[in-house]
């Protein structure tokens, strides 16, 4: 697929590695590029900073929970209205709330927080299913071949501590395959990108003692950029022969 003239919506497209996708579709030629995000603050200010660009596209701000259905759906609506259709959908949105299964001290056993389950699997895994649903519709009332490109993570094969988040990004893995085999007939290639860790807001988390662990078992021996994921993001569009899989992006991670 031309990069040039696609209308795409991005999910969770306030900072981070959303951003950055947003950005690079932009400067690649995209027509509209849709920015969606929960945070009317943080929407707001990722708007403002894609202005200044040396670029065509049009950003159109859906402020939308993905957890919400009727938010996406008039979300979703309202950007074709604007854009007259949608090519492209990157679903991005996502929470790690890390967390042993049970965390045993002298204090007793603590157990993992099933809210914090529930939210992560909401946002992580029901939140790309809701989105792809309603982008698939928009694109075949339209007759549109166009992509879905989720964004999985290498913590999808088991991490430690990350029960919820390695369940939820393996079930976007498997629904990605999934959808690629169902969508075929219409012409609507869905892919995945699975980065590892990535110099986010979601990593700074973490303290720095658990980042240089981690890059200890990570080849390039650093973090990942955002764009070097929204980089791995276009070519998932643009490669018409790429599909039903999943592009690891992880330094060369092991152990």
């Amino acid at each position: 697929m031309e990069l040039k003239t696609v209308r795409a919506i991005v999910t969770g497209a306030s900072g981070g590695i959303g951003l950055a996708t947003a950005r690079a579709l932009a400067e690649a030629g995209a027509a509209h590029v849709g920015l969606l995000a929960r945070s009317q603050e943080k929407l707001d200010a990722a708007v403002e900073s894609l202005k200044g660009q040396q670029s065509p596209a049009k950003v159109v701000p859906i402020l939308a929970d993905v957890r919400d259905p009727e938010a996406l759906k008039q979300g979703f609506a309202s950007f074709v209205q604007q854009a007259g259709g949608l090519d492209v959908l990157v679903n991005n949105a996502g929470v790690l709330l890390a967390g042993a299964l049970l965390s045993i001290s002298f204090k007793g056993i603590s157990r993992y927080s099933l809210d914090d389950w529930q939210t992560t699997m909401d946002v992580n895994l029901k939140g790309v299913f809701l989105c792809s649903q309603l982008a698939v519709e928009h694109m075949v009332r339209k007759r549109v071949k166009g992509v879905i490109v989720n964004i999985s993570s290498y913590s999808r094969q088991g991490r430690p501590w990350q029960a919820a988040y390695s369940a939820s990004k393996g079930g976007v893995a498997s629904l990605t395959l999934t959808l690629a085999q169902e969508l075929a007939p219409y012409g609507i290639r869905c892919v995945a990108v699975a980065p590892g860790m990535v110099d986010t807001s979601m990593a700074q988390k973490g303290s720095e003692e658990f980042r240089k662990k981690i890059l200890e078992h990570v080849a390039v021996g650093r973090l990942g950029r955002p764009e070097e994921v929204a980089h791995a993001v276009l070519f998932c569009i643009e490669n018409g022969f790429f599909n039903g899989r999943v592009l690891e992006l992880d330094g060369g991670a092991f152990g």
